[in-house]
């Protein structure tokens, strides 16, 4: 990977934005009178995950880049509120607070995981505000993963999420005694990484508290929905967006190839590239490549 300059020096702005009664942390990056480029993390991470991408894209964009509900400087969300629609409608609200601050929408969205989830459905959900959709692994259960996640009688799978929401909330968040801990604790999690990457990643998503730190994030993300969005019903959502989209997939992830399993033939206007020798987190394993092809993609913002 590539070096850019990380963008602490280009920091425009930061709040917190209300949403459905939450507070939920905004940062711009840039020059505010440069068209307007949204960049959404995906599940556990952060904003400041976007530095490196930030940093490539200054020089055409002021860049909006929110923490999620329940991630990075966002209130959590009481008794786990993670669905999916809520999440794409506090994106409807930031999008709205970003035109009533004087951007001139339509905005380009990038999205990873979780966030190229919410960006898609945004893009059907508000075409008007949507110029470019970019959606890195976002594109939701494949009809095999779906399956495979419905298979158990439902009474067995409510008793299990039941069970593993009583040992979470009875062992409590995880604490790291040092930093350092928690950054060999993500690069042992994400090997791809590079060193800087895993430092960087690992020291924005902690917090001090009684004993050491923690990660930021809820301790409630990350558990299946008891009742997941059939594939039909993804497929009817992309079938609704009428901007341009760029779907990214890692061929070592373990994400199955939508190129494969039929997830694209919805699209009515869709790009798909593989990245070879990449995972999950195909923009740090691959950033030049990715950037060089997001670039291309997105062409002239004004």
């Amino acid at each position: 990977m590539a070096s850019p300059a990380l963008p602490d020096e280009a920091l425009l702005h930061e709040e917190k934005v209300e949403a459905s009664g939450l507070k939920l942390h905004l940062r711009l990056w840039g020059n505010r009178t440069k068209p307007l480029l949204l960049l959404q993390h995906g599940g556990k991470d952060h904003g400041r995950s976007w530095d490196w991408t930030v940093a490539a894209f200054l020089d055409r964009y002021c860049v909006a880049v929110p923490d999620l509900r329940g991630h990075g400087d966002s209130d959590w969300a009481a008794g786990g509120g993670y669905d999916g629609f809520d999440m794409a409608t506090d994106m409807a609200f930031m999008v709205e607070h970003l035109v009533g601050l004087g951007f001139e929408a339509p905005f380009d969205f990038i999205g990873h995981s979780l966030g190229g989830n919410i960006v898609l459905n945004y893009a059907a959900a508000q075409p008007h505000r949507v110029r470019k959709v970019v959606s890195i692994e976002g594109l939701g259960f494949s009809q095999k993963s779906y399956d495979e996640l419905v298979g158990k009688p439902t009474a067995r799978r409510m008793g299990e999420t039941m069970e593993r929401r009583l040992k979470l909330a009875g062992r409590g968040p995880r604490v790291f005694k040092d930093k350092e801990d928690a950054v060999k604790r993500l690069a042992s999690l994400h090997q791809q990484l590079s060193p800087e990457q895993a430092r960087h990643l690992a020291l924005h998503a902690l917090r001090e508290t009684e004993g050491g730190y923690r990660w930021k994030h809820d301790p409630q993300l990350g558990f299946m929905p008891l009742r997941p969005i059939p594939p039909a019903e993804y497929a009817d959502v992309h079938e609704a967006i009428e901007a341009p989209v760029l779907l990214l997939y890692g061929s070592d992830s373990w994400a199955s190839d939508p190129s494969k399993d039929g997830r694209l033939k919805p699209f009515r206007n869709a790009e798909f590239e593989l990245f070879e020798g990449a995972g999950h987190w195909l923009h740090h394993d691959q950033y030049d490549r990715f950037i060089e092809r997001v670039q291309s993609f997105l062409g002239d913002s004004v």
